[in-house]
């Protein structure tokens, strides 16, 4: 099922990153492998975005990323 959030932050060097979600209140992290479109074009603060949720370590992650 697809969510949509916008792009909290992204760390260009550690290439992580977080979604606000539009429907709930947890952030959600994401890793820059998690990205959809060219990996040359990095996500950008305020970027609204689709998701997939899914788990890395056992804890919840940003999956299949997006451009809306």
């Amino acid at each position: 099922m697809k969510l949509f959030g916008t792009v909290k932050s992204f760390d260009t060097i550690k290439g992580h990153g977080e979604i606000k979600p539009e429907v709930g209140s947890d952030i959600i992290p994401f890793e820059k492998s998690a990205i959809g479109w060219e990996k040359d074009r990095l996500p950008t603060v305020g970027q609204r975005l689709s998701y997939e949720t899914g788990t890395n370590n056992n804890a919840p992650c940003a999956l299949n990323l997006q451009t809306v």
